[in-house]
């Protein structure tokens, strides 16, 4: 029966089943990453061929026109698994008759060019942080900027995460909501992203500083976010703040993703080796942070020569 199934499946139709599947099995945040992978790259190309009809040359051409629009490595790499995963599940499901997408291989890793990333100097940190009069906002930016937390792992943070100089990282606010219209607390992105963030002295000290004013409010509990209280805070929210004292202070508007980078460039700039920086941003992978990176880092080859000279 699968084999006469298998005859007549397009690939749109082995999208509409597995959608289902994966709806049940993924979170909600990577579920909605999946659906938009699916939707906007894969599902265009190959949705009404025949699925058993795909071969090396329809794949290799759907390769190349991904490889043409100048995605970086990682994404491309996401949409090839996907793919892989979903003609895995033909062949479990269908009985289909081997994996083109798993012969054949992900893109080639070495065409990637470096990331334009953006971020600030801590010049113009400063200059953000100077017009800033709130504390609670103050707090949170110079957290975002000192630790190259991912904002949704800033918003997730209760008091029970800190430890008195540590932030534990273990969860994050995700961008969906549960049917009472809360925002669904889940565990990280990675495995590697359950972290112990080590903070500077003044962090620390606003940190707590924010301790002592919330515990005296009414019905305050360690289940309080630091960032705000029973409530947390809301990317939009803290969005508009950014887009707000950007304005204030004339520094060039940057995402809330590029505090992360910030933090990366910043530690670049004064010596810190990549390892301690791909540990800080929760990265098991230190080629993502080298091949993110690598283009920022100091130029140290006259150090270099002149370390060697030193022995001769």
């Amino acid at each position: 029966m699968n084999n006469d199934t298998l005859d007549k499946l397009t690939f749109s139709e082995l999208w509409e089943e597995y959608d289902n599947y994966k709806k049940i099995k993924l979170k909600p945040q990577s579920y909605r990453k999946l659906k938009n992978n699916f939707v906007n790259h894969i599902l265009p190309y190959f949705k009404d061929y025949l699925v058993k009809d795909i071969n090396s040359k329809i794949y290799l051409n759907w390769m190349n026109k991904i490889d043409n629009k100048g995605y970086s490595y990682s994404f491309k790499s996401s949409l090839h698994f996907a793919i892989n995963n979903i003609l895995n599940y033909a062949m479990k499901i269908y009985g289909l008759d081997g994996n083109i997408a798993s012969k054949i291989g992900t893109f080639n890793k070495f065409s990637d060019k470096p990331k334009n990333i953006s971020f600030w100097t801590i010049e113009e940190f400063e200059k953000f942080m100077s017009v800033i009069d709130d504390e609670d906002d103050y707090l949170f930016f110079r957290t975002l900027y000192f630790t190259g937390m991912r904002i949704g792992e800033a918003i997730a943070l209760t008091w029970h995460d800190f430890d008195g100089s540590h932030l534990i990282i273990n969860k994050t606010m995700s961008k969906e909501k549960d049917k009472d219209g809360n925002y669904i607390v889940t565990s990280p992105k990675t495995l590697s992203s359950n972290r112990i963030i080590e903070l500077d002295r003044k962090t620390i000290q606003l940190i707590q500083k924010k301790y002592s004013k919330d515990s005296q409010k009414t019905l305050f509990n360690d289940d309080w976010y630091i960032f705000r209280n029973s409530k947390p805070l809301t990317q939009t929210t803290v969005g508009r703040k950014k887009n707000n004292y950007c304005e204030l202070s004339r520094v060039k508007k940057i995402r809330l993703h590029d505090f992360r980078h910030s933090h990366a460039t910043f530690l670049l700039s004064h010596g810190i080796p990549v390892t301690v920086i791909a540990q800080r941003l929760g990265q098991s992978d230190l080629m993502v942070t080298l091949n993110t990176y690598i283009h920022l880092v100091p130029n140290d080859e006259i150090r270099a020569i002149n370390l060697i000279d030193s022995f001769n």
